[in-house]
């Protein structure tokens, strides 16, 4: 910008100021156009050199090099005299052309009908030189809604003020001449330059888009004359890439999957962004060699010299131990990536126009680039990315619903499966943690106040996390004797490592959190963390068993998901005396899997999934399925329990069965997996905190209870979800703390 400066008061100063200028009526050298292009070329050698696409490469070589010679020093060292025609001054018979530059214009127009307006606009103005290069740094605050789109025919009205403004400056002998042509170089000032310095809002095409009186001419050309790009919507992957790159803004891909082409040529500069930017060569240009040429197909292969687009590997998932390893203990289930592989997987992001991976996330996680850097190697870039958005990156990696969030939206779905996003984000913390690095987050000064975290689970450490960050004195209490919530005493260590969350626990320690941890917080000792904190935030989540009202459920052998997996999770593998015995877990989601591969690892004699619905209704993982029928877990579906059997002890599982037909399961252990409800705590409304019927806790738009010291997010005021879900809903809370 400050270069941009310079360039633009060197122009207002030769034309109008006239500062510092010596007797010869010259300003200094430091001053003059010479320093004024001199800034251009060097930028333009810089911008060439720091590009890394060939193609665009040597077009930012050849507009570097024409804007130097054609447009600065030609000029400047040869003045050659330019001859007009027409009447002499004073003499308004008949307005006076400059013959050269008459010539030049309509040669360049019959190039532009030709080949199109990148002849000019891409390859050889210094107008795009200069925004290539100075405000290249700003080409991603292009507007792109529908609205910014249908202004770009602005430039017409100042299309027909500059044709007016020529006519007028023709007839040179009149008196009016000067001031109209003052006018104009003002107009040219105040627009050219005025726009540049409003690019961080409107991106570096501001002017070309809006204003470019020329821009208008020769897109006019590019409709009627030879010029095209066209789409294989076959081909098109609908990454969006191609509108991703349009410094103009172009709706590329939507023009192009409704009509085959792109028909908003007026505005195309030629720059070869989009087609260069296709991953399968779905675009090509076309121009009048395609007349005489009609198997040429300028795609992106076509102008970087190659084959064909290079492909992308194959979609490679972490590998599972074999079963019998698996049910024989409680390590990990996956075999962690190697660097090579996770590498490698990371560049099969095609980083669409419009992420779905990353619209798709609850948090916003800017998945393409720490893909990106991952894929480069840059491992600690890439984990800084990712912990720059997400409190707990290499958690919610792990235990994340990815078909259901980023994975579920990824382009790469129809086109041999999508990223493995979520084994790659647990995968770059991880990585960087075992290199030494260690979440850099900037941490706002101490701002003197505190926060009281009641719940050490996602939605307590994720607030936790914000608000310490934020500069507030932070302590944490939970009734359990580790942190972790839900993700320590509801999720089995097969599918999460416990040491995980205890490395975070440090981290979050080495932030200046402290824990409280073994405390019950009841009606008083909350009473009294409200009185001492600027704010308190529930974070207790939803673990009571729902009460499925089924006969029979107090029965010995009867128990609940949420109440078995925390025994396991307190340290208790023979809860419930599983070994040997036959069980049947009532469920299609996570916890039901969950309870019915840990009971595989009890050594259960026979483990059942009972599911009312079909098989593709069930809300578990279908990678967890899988390995669940492969660890040796049957399955029985449209089995909707009515009572459970027994004498002194459970016996058996009554069903409505398919089609209305009826039966028994017999087993000695039933897990009910049917969710979970928040603790009902009536003591809450006496302290000013309104709860709805279900027991959840009533909040506003940003996380905050009835009572303005209070804020909740997460299970407890959303109902049972995802750990995301409650991560991102915490997160969103502890904004509204920072605010209120």
């Amino acid at each position: 910008m400050l270069a941009f400066g310079y360039v633009a008061f060197s122009y207002l100063n030769g034309r109008f100021l006239h500062l510092l200028e010596k007797e010869t009526g010259q300003p200094p050298v430091w001053l003059g156009s010479w320093t004024e292009y001199l800034i251009i070329i060097l930028f333009g050698v810089w911008r060439t050199w720091a590009e890394r696409n060939p193609y665009t490469r040597k077009r930012l070589a050849f507009l570097t090099a024409a804007v130097g010679v054609f447009w600065w020093f030609l000029p400047a060292v040869l003045r050659l005299p330019e001859p007009h025609v027409g009447a002499l001054p004073g003499q308004p018979i008949f307005p006076q052309i400059h013959a050269p530059g008459t010539l030049t214009f309509f040669a360049v127009l019959l190039l532009v009908l030709l080949f199109g307006r990148r002849v000019i606009c891409g390859w050889n103005c210094p107008c795009v030189a200069i925004r290539e290069t100075v405000g290249f740094a700003f080409r991603q605050y292009t507007p792109r809604s529908a609205t910014a789109w249908n202004w770009r025919h602005a430039k017409w009205l100042f299309f027909a003020g500059y044709m007016v403004i020529f006519v007028l400056i023709m007839f040179s002998g009149t008196a009016y001449v000067s001031p109209v042509y003052g006018g104009f170089l003002a107009l040219v000032g105040i627009t050219y330059f005025g726009s540049f310095f409003i690019a961080p809002l409107t991106g570096n095409r501001f002017y070309c888009r809006y204003l470019c009186p020329y821009g208008a001419t020769f897109g006019l050309l590019n409709h009627i004359g030879f010029y095209g790009i066209r789409m294989d919507m076959d081909a098109c992957v609908d990454c969006r890439r191609c509108e991703q790159v349009c410094d103009m803004g172009i709706p590329v891909w939507q023009q192009g999957k409704a009509h085959g082409r792109v028909t908003g040529l007026a505005d195309c500069m030629g720059c070869g962004r989009c087609v260069l930017s296709c991953p399968t060569d779905a675009l090509e240009f076309r121009d009048v060699r395609n007349e005489f040429l009609p198997g040429l197909r300028m795609d992106g292969s076509h102008l970087l010299g190659r084959s064909a687009p290079p492909e992308l590997a194959a979609r490679v998932e972490p590998a599972l131990r074999p079963p019998p390893a698996r049910r024989a203990d409680w390590g990990e289930e996956h075999v962690p990536l190697g660097l090579a592989t996770a590498q490698e997987q990371a560049r099969r992001c095609l980083d669409c126009g419009v992420p779905g991976c990353r619209n798709a996330c609850p948090l916003g996680n800017r998945i393409p680039e720490w893909l990106e850097a991952l894929g480069q190697g840059d491992i600690r870039l890439a984990a800084t990315i990712s912990n720059a958005t997400s409190p707990l990156p290499e958690i919610c990696g792990a235990v994340c619903p990815t078909q259901r969030l980023c994975e579920g939206d990824c382009t790469l779905n129809g086109a041999g499966g999508p990223v493995i996003i979520g084994a790659l984000e647990r995968f770059v913390t991880e990585e960087a943690l075992r290199q030494g690095w260690a979440p850099q987050r900037a941490r706002a000064p101490a701002c003197g106040r505190s926060a009281a975290i009641i719940g050490a689970g996602p939605a307590g450490l994720a607030c936790a996390g914000e608000l310490s960050q934020a500069g507030f004195d932070v302590t944490v209490f939970d009734r359990r004797d580790q942190v972790g919530g839900l993700l320590t005493y509801g999720i089995p260590p097969f599918k999460l490592d416990k040491t995980t969350i205890l490395r975070r626990k440090a981290l979050l320690e080495d932030a200046g959190i402290r824990f409280d941890l073994g405390v019950d917080v009841d009606a008083e000792r909350l009473a009294r963390l409200i009185a001492d904190n600027d704010a308190v935030f529930l974070g207790t989540g939803a673990q009571t068993p729902r009460r499925t009202g089924l006969p029979g459920q107090d029965l010995v052998g009867v128990t609940h998901g949420i109440g078995y997996l925390s025994a396991l999770g307190s340290g208790q593998p023979d809860v419930h005396g599983v070994a040997g015995k036959r069980a049947v877990v009532l469920g299609g989601g996570d916890t039901a899997l969950d309870c019915a591969r840990s009971a595989v690892r009890q050594g259960a004699a026979t483990v059942t999934v009972a599911y009312r619905r079909s098989p593709e209704h069930m809300r578990a993982a279908p990678k967890d399925i899988a390995a669940a029928r492969e660890e040796g877990v049957g399955f029985v579906f449209h089995h909707r329990p009515l009572a459970f059997t027994g004498r002194d002890r459970l016996e058996a599982v009554r069903f409505d069965g398919p089609k209305g037909t009826s039966g028994s399961l017999p087993c000695d252990v039933a897990i009910i997996a049917f969710g979970q409800a928040p603790d009902n705590v009536d003591w809450l409304r006496g302290l000013g905190i309104a709860t709805d019927e279900g027991g959840f806790v009533i909040t506003d738009e940003t996380g905050r209870t009835s009572n303005l010291k209070v804020f909740a997010a997460g299970d407890n005021s959303h109902g049972p979800s995802l750990v995301v879900m409650a991560v991102a809903a915490a997160a969103h809370a502890a904004r509204g703390i920072v605010g209120a």
